[in-house]
């Protein structure tokens, strides 16, 4: 074997432990977001299922997605939305199609034992007539993650501008959310959250969330979980299952 020849052989082998060692990086099932980015250049999508129940009988399911993109470790985009939402109201009466669409750009900041980053795009109004508030929304994200002995913190404090408030209501709505995760045996992991939302002129909302995740591969993670809204202007329960994975390379 030539010299060249097993400089090609090591590199091809360096090159598929790199590939290997690249991994999902998981947003959904929470609220909030990681300060972590996706692998550079690779495309990672996240799509579930969900369904809820309201206080007032009515009903929606929905098919989630979200597209992630980084360019570096600090940078990266994110698009998202429904694919497919479907309301049943408390009349009985139902409509369907698809949601709304959500841009966003990613920046995080690395500390010494924690890591910071902030999320800032737009929700446009893309869903049919009564699937969605008709009107653009402007958000502001800030992230905290830091692990704290076993357990993974994220916390999320954000703003957003909301383009169909009404007379008498501020159109500043502020929201907060924290999750603790925890590593468990042979691949899977629980979480628990806590998130609320508070605007003038309006009631607040909060729910609580607890959730499983199970490391299927290091490309493709699956979870599971349920939601309850901890005050009555909140929906009375959620329940949810899904994915993340990685697509592939590309750039």
């Amino acid at each position: 074997m030539t010299v060249s020849a097993a400089l090609a052989i090591a590199l091809a082998m360096a090159q598929s432990a790199v590939a290997e060692e690249v991994k999902v990086t998981p947003y959904r099932p929470t609220v909030t977001n990681s300060a972590v980015l996706s692998a550079p250049g690779w495309l990672e999508l996240e799509t579930g299922v969900a369904m809820q129940d309201e206080q007032d009988g009515s009903r929606q399911s929905s098919l989630p997605y979200l597209l992630k993109l980084a360019f570096t470790p600090d940078f990266g985009v994110l698009l998202g939305g429904d694919a497919y939402v479907a309301q049943r109201a408390a009349d009985g009466s139902r409509m369907s199609g698809g949601g709304d669409t959500s841009l966003m750009l990613k920046h995080r900041f690395e500390l010494d034992k924690a890591e910071l980053g902030c999320e800032y795009g737009f929700k446009a109004p893309t869903a049919g007539n009564g699937l969605g508030s008709g009107k653009s929304d402007y958000t502001l994200n800030g992230i905290y993650n830091r692990n704290i002995g076993l357990h993974e913190m994220d916390a999320n404090l954000n703003v957003t501008r909301l383009g169909d408030a009404q007379p008498g209501e501020s159109p500043y709505e502020y929201g907060m959310s924290a999750t603790v995760f925890h590593a468990l045996k042979n691949g899977w992991g629980g979480m628990a959250e806590i998130s609320g939302t508070a605007r003038s002129g309006t009631l607040p909302r909060s729910q609580w969330l607890v959730a499983a995740n199970y490391e299927w591969s290091s490309r493709l993670v699956l979870d599971i979980g349920l939601s309850s809204g901890i005050d009555k202007r909140s929906h009375r329960y959620a329940v949810f299952a899904g994915m993340s994975m990685l697509l592939g390379k590309v750039h």
